[in-house]
């Protein structure tokens, strides 16, 4: 069994940006708003899984949201990041550990892509950051991917990763137009066999 120093989560040194040849990785900032709701305009799709994206596109209140993630990466609370193409400057996928249990070190990396970004094999090279950052830099004991059943691209990435799957909780969790479907849970409890990747932080 191994025992981590308990300690206040806002004293937790978080070492940031994440990067790789192709990505850089942060917290949100004040500003990132804007940048939000174009993405989330181009990307329709998005209604389909993920609840908060049933209202329409609104920069003041995606601008809300960031702020809010800046202030919620700060206390420790919640680490959502964004994926910025290095090249371009654009931001291409939103991501995070989120519902994170700092005392067992658990915790679960969420993700979607702009439609532009799409087939470039961003969003598993965020997930990949994001598994080597949590497990290296964060001592996780365990990293969860989840996805909802029926939602192919996501469980793909999963796969691609060499994540196990962990549970299938039946009627686990509930789509935006009120299906209760089945959620499938995957976890890993170290980077052994994660496809290579050069990340640095």
């Amino acid at each position: 069994m191994t025992t981590l120093t308990i300690t206040n989560p806002i004293l937790i040194d978080i070492p940031m940006p994440i990067e790789t040849d192709r990505l850089i990785i942060r917290p949100p900032m004040a500003g990132d708003g804007a940048a939000v709701t174009a993405a989330k305009a181009e990307t329709p799709d998005l209604i389909r899984w993920m609840p908060w994206a049933k209202n329409a596109p609104d920069p003041a209140a995606d601008e809300a949201v960031m702020r809010k993630a800046s202030a919620d990466f700060i206390t420790r609370t919640d680490l959502m990041m964004i994926a910025f193409e290095r090249a371009s400057g654009v931001p291409v996928v939103f991501t995070g550990l989120h519902r994170i249990d700092w005392h067992a070190r658990v915790f679960e990396i969420g993700y979607w892509a702009r439609t532009s970004a799409r087939s470039k094999g961003y969003v598993t090279e965020t997930a990949n950051a994001l598994t080597r950052f949590a497990f290296n830099a964060l001592a996780a004991r365990k990293v969860i991917i989840t996805h909802a059943d029926g939602n192919d691209a996501s469980a793909a990435v999963i796969r691609r990763l060499g994540y196990p799957l962990e549970v299938v909780e039946r009627y686990g969790t509930t789509l935006p137009d009120g299906a209760v479907v089945d959620q499938h849970r995957y976890a890993r409890f170290d980077t052994n066999g994660l496809p290579h990747l050069d990340v640095r932080w």
